[in-house]
């Protein structure tokens, strides 16, 4: 009988580190959920959205014009930089109910060797106006000067609501490293799910 149990409770161990092995690879290779913590999307995405974004895409490809993006502006160095660190302490954070890590949503708008420019509340690709139906406000300058290059490696951001957002107008081009993956699907709140 005793021998019996501990099979059965080895049995349960075994199951339980596969599956906890399991999600720490989606999660960190595959596909992420994350939660909008702001009102920069607005009206796209709204403060509290859930959201997945898949991973594997951009393992072959670069993100492009209009791609939605998840990405970690400070992300840090070393085991902790790399996507199963980031996974682990995501999941310790959330088991110790510590605020999670900020993660920034925005629209790409700018590749590289793209040149961006801000004129009149408008913004200009390669000196061409760019159409933005989705946006809420006016897209002024804040502390970038303009126009800017889009370097190798780069991506020039911004938040739809453009009077609200805290981006590359602010904070520069992001590094391509650290995108974790293009938003694929709005799942709460159930009346908004959304396909992107």
């Amino acid at each position: 009988m005793g021998k019996k149990i501990l099979k059965e409770l080895k049995d349960i161990v075994v199951f339980a580190v596969i599956v906890i092995i399991s999600v720490i690879v989606i999660q960190s290779y595959a596909l992420a959920s994350t939660k909008v913590q702001q009102h920069s999307m607005e009206n796209t995405l709204k403060e509290n959205d859930f959201l997945f974004a898949e991973k594997l895409s951009y393992i072959f490809t670069e993100p492009k014009f209009g791609d939605i993006i998840v990405f970690l502006k400070d992300r840090p160095e070393g085991f902790w930089g790399n996507p199963i660190g980031i996974c682990i302490e995501d999941t310790l954070g959330k088991l110790q109910r510590k605020h999670p890590r900020m993660r920034y949503v925005k629209r790409v708008i700018g590749v590289p060797g793209d040149r961006i420019d801000i004129r009149n509340g408008k913004v200009f690709i390669n000196d061409k106006e760019l159409e933005e139906p989705y946006i809420k406000g006016i897209t002024e300058k804040t502390i970038i000067d303009f126009p800017i290059e889009v370097h190798e490696g780069e991506l020039f951001v911004l938040g739809d609501n453009r009077e609200h957002s805290s981006d590359s107008r602010d904070f520069g081009c992001v590094e391509i490293d650290k995108v974790e993956g293009q938003v694929v699907i709005r799942l709460w709140p159930l009346n908004k799910i959304r396909v992107f």
